[in-house]
């Protein structure tokens, strides 16, 4: 079966019309995301992602439903109540940057929608709410950067963890100046695009150093990803994985990454990189696929041992940005 735009979007509307009949208390569904897009693959894969706004507190804010290996719905559960406060939601990176990308409602009660979206994006990007939403991410990037340079943090995985947190947390503080958050599949494809548009053009390749070596070639690549992917199948039936992690997930990464490997091969590794580290997060310390992405961040210089000398680099990295983030202040405020 071929998957196309417009099947996706047949199973959404039909999966939001099961979820409206078992729920009473759902007042609207909308689409958010890449299924927006006239292309929203990568790697010939994608999710559907379904917000629903219900008019009570959720046991359950977020699940994975698989349809099949390469199709999964990401459905967000909120209170209607959240959406009370308009102020507090154009301050809101994620919530507040996808009402304003056109979602596409599925079920709208009372015209819901319509009048909620309208009250949050009215504003959104007044000068205020952008730096709000920037500061989201550049004021945790330069408190993280700091529990690392003053070894606040214990050594291993969770020093790992943060780095790649930060560098995370730096890309998204410049990328809220112009649109919406990027998440983790398309953070260093639409990073240049960004950055441009704040006069960086150093930026991706800045960012880029700061997770790559000498280490990283085509012959470690291959090698690298049946080592990445036998971590996935190590915690297929671990209860303390990450939604994002789940089995469901994997061709979502994996197909993404390897479409990339040969024409935006830093993109791939940052998709390999994120994922790995926190899949690691639930891997048996004592198991070999622990052992292995031990050994892929050694390679990398990302652990306890290289990430010292890398600090001085990403400081570098926060500086230019907090730097842009206040030229842009100063030209608009």
């Amino acid at each position: 079966m071929r998957i196309t735009r417009d099947l996706l979007l047949t199973l959404a509307r039909e999966n939001a019309a099961k979820l409206a009949a078992k729920d009473r208390s759902l007042v609207c569904v909308y689409v958010i995301g890449s299924l927006l897009r006239a292309d929203p693959f990568l790697g010939g894969v994608t999710d559907i992602d379904m917000v629903c706004v219900h008019d009570k507190e959720m046991k359950q804010s977020r699940e994975i439903v698989r349809i099949n290996a390469d199709i999964h719905l990401d459905v967000t559960h909120l209170p209607q109540s959240l959406f009370d406060n308009a102020h507090a939601l154009r301050s809101d990176p994620w919530i507040g940057n996808s009402l304003d990308e056109s979602p596409l409602a599925l079920r709208d009660l009372r015209h819901w929608f319509d009048f909620t979206r309208a009250s949050v994006t009215g504003s959104l990007w007044k000068p205020q709410y952008v730096l709000e939403r920037v500061n989201c991410f550049v004021g945790r990037a330069r408190q993280t950067w700091q529990l690392l340079v003053d070894d606040a943090l214990p050594q291993g995985l969770k020093r790992s963890e943060a780095y790649l947190n930060t560098i995370n947390d730096a890309v998204n503080g410049i990328a809220c100046i112009s649109g919406a958050p990027l998440t983790t599949r398309r953070l260093l494809l639409e990073l240049p695009e960004r950055a441009a548009k704040l006069e960086m053009p150093d930026m991706t390749a800045n960012c880029i150093s700061l997770f790559t070596n000498d280490a990283f070639s085509e012959e470690s690549w291959a090698a690298w990803v049946p080592q990445w992917l036998g971590a996935f199948d190590a915690i297929a039936t671990n209860k303390q994985v990450p939604l994002d992690l789940i089995p469901a997930r994997k061709n979502y990464y994996w197909k993404a990454a390897s479409e990339f490997a040969m024409d935006h091969p830093a993109a791939a590794l940052w998709i390999m990189l994120r994922t790995w580290t926190q899949l690691a997060a639930v891997l048996p310390k004592s198991e070999p696929p622990y052992k292995e992405w031990q050994a892929f961040t050694r390679a990398l210089e990302l652990d306890g041992r290289g990430l010292p000398g890398r600090l001085e680099g990403l400081d570098a990295l926060l500086e230019s940005v907090e730097a842009s983030v206040e030229k842009w202040r100063t030209e608009n405020v």
